[in-house]
């Protein structure tokens, strides 16, 4: 398995854990009412933020540990992280994707903002397609990687 391929892996599985947990708790927050207040956007940008960094922080700690478990296990003193030409390609297709989920996440979001719904909902349509092109990227990193690009 490629360290491109095993990255896209963690990704995903890191995307699924961390967004897993922020949407579980919204909803909880959102079905108690907290987001209905005068303090709700100061609520959703406290909540995105500590999203952003916990993420980020979470991603970091979740490639380090899995590739202390891989080496380990595989004994693969070696993983070449290395970029040919053929990741490179990879890499800015799956990025072109993912950012044409994102624009149609940004016009979907304008158009519930102009038919009058929430920021907290605006918002988190955003949100929404920020994640399913994550998934989407990683998803296609590995199938193209799997299939050979």
């Amino acid at each position: 398995m490629p360290y491109q391929e095993k990255n896209a892996v963690i990704s995903l599985f890191s995307i699924a854990i961390v967004f897993g947990f922020y949407f579980y708790f919204t909803k909880q927050n959102f079905s108690a009412g907290l987001f209905d207040g005068a303090d709700a956007g100061v609520l959703i940008g406290k909540s995105i933020l500590w999203l952003i960094f916990g993420g980020a922080i979470f991603q970091i700690i979740a490639q380090v540990v899995f590739h202390i478990i891989y080496v380990v296990i595989a004994k693969e003193p070696n993983t070449s992280s290395l970029v040919d030409e053929r990741d490179k390609l990879i890499e800015l297709r799956t990025l072109r994707v993912a950012y044409y989920i994102i624009f149609v996440g940004f016009v979907t979001a304008m158009i519930a903002l102009a038919m009058g719904q929430s920021i907290f909902v605006t918002i988190h349509i955003l949100l929404s397609f920020t994640v399913i092109a994550g998934i989407v990227e990683s998803l296609m990193q590995i199938f193209l990687y799997r299939r050979g690009f």
